[in-house]
């Protein structure tokens, strides 16, 4: 029988509200359980001084003599009843301590679980309980338990985020993604960690972060980024000009030798649009600069100045092909 329906049937017995089965079934708990055994042992020789030492030693006697009683499948109605009794004078203060100590630790809920979401097109921004900062790119979802800073730091990202991190030596602040683990002491840092993408990556600003992944590890120096390759499950390094990764947040775009079809996925994600590739040779072209999002139409005929691209665009669909 479960700790919590062994209490339930105390309780009600306690109360003098159980039935003839549930009686025998809490009498066979009893017997059988020999983790209850032991309690009923402690608790018998704990019980108050008070307790005449010579009746201490019968009711003990008893109920090992009741509960070990392995010869019968049920206990006969003058014992279980005498034990049962017996136990629960004993039990009493211990039952409720044990009924609340089972529901602290099984039957209460888990901290709530808070939300921050930047839909596309949008960005977001927040301070969290300990001080620490954060801001959302396009896309990116942000989650904390309601206990974050009481117990730990630990924040679980989907997308894109920057961090400014207060310090704390007791509790380091953790970035939490699907393929790696960001942990600071008191730092500022950038993340990327689409989940539909195949390379996370995070790049120092300031102070130190340690960086893991699948038994992986690294620890980021000021403007070195780690990048975790999903397909081949390497996780490399690189130094970069830090501060360009952080130009999102800006209203501005920073791609560093990045495929078309790369910057196509971060223009969706930003412009909340969908862009559809008409020519597939343009996938693989590459672009390294910064572009200003003012809006989409400047992002894209800017694009086409610099590559053989041009686009036709349908409300919200932008179709691109090669430039003849």
């Amino acid at each position: 029988m479960e700790d919590n329906q062994y209490i339930r049937l105390f309780e009600k017995y306690l109360r003098k509200e159980i039935s003839e089965p549930e009686l025998q079934l809490l009498a066979g708990a009893l017997r059988n359980n020999a983790r209850i055994q032991s309690i009923l042992d402690n608790e018998l020789m704990n019980a108050s001084p008070e307790m005449d030492e010579e009746m201490s030693k019968l009711l003990f006697a008893s109920i090992h003599a009741s509960i070990s009683h392995k010869k019968r499948s049920f206990f006969p109605v003058m014992d279980w009843k005498k034990t049962l009794r017996w136990a629960a004078v004993i039990m009493l203060p211990f039952i409720s301590a044990f009924s609340v100590y089972f529901l602290m630790t099984n039957h209460i809920e888990e901290p709530a679980l808070i939300t921050i979401t930047a839909d596309k097109g949008e960005k977001a921004s927040i301070v969290l309980a300990d001080g620490s900062r954060a801001w959302l790119n396009s896309e990116s979802t942000l989650s904390y338990n309601e206990t974050f800073s009481r117990k730990n730091r630990n924040v679980y990202l989907s997308g894109e985020a920057f961090f400014e991190v207060s310090k704390d030596t007791k509790y380091p602040f953790t970035v939490k993604t699907k393929e790696m683990d960001i942990e600071a002491l008191g730092t500022s840092f950038n993340v990327t960690a689409y989940d539909d993408s195949q390379l996370f990556s995070s790049v120092l600003l300031e102070g130190k972060v340690r960086v893991t992944a699948h038994g992986l590890e690294h620890v980021l120096e000021k403007n070195e980024r780690a990048i975790y390759n999903k397909r081949d499950g390497t996780l490399t390094t690189d130094m970069v000009y830090a501060s360009y990764f952080t130009e999102w947040k800006n209203g501005n775009l920073y791609f560093q030798n990045n495929s078309l079809e790369e910057i196509a996925i971060t223009l969706s994600r930003v412009f909340n649009v969908d862009i559809r590739f008409a020519s597939d040779e343009l996938r693989a072209l590459r672009f390294s600069g910064t572009l200003c999002s003012s809006s989409i139409i400047n992002t894209l005929d800017l694009l086409t100045l610099t590559s053989p691209m041009c686009y036709k665009m349908n409300g919200t669909t932008i179709e691109l092909y090669y430039k003849k």
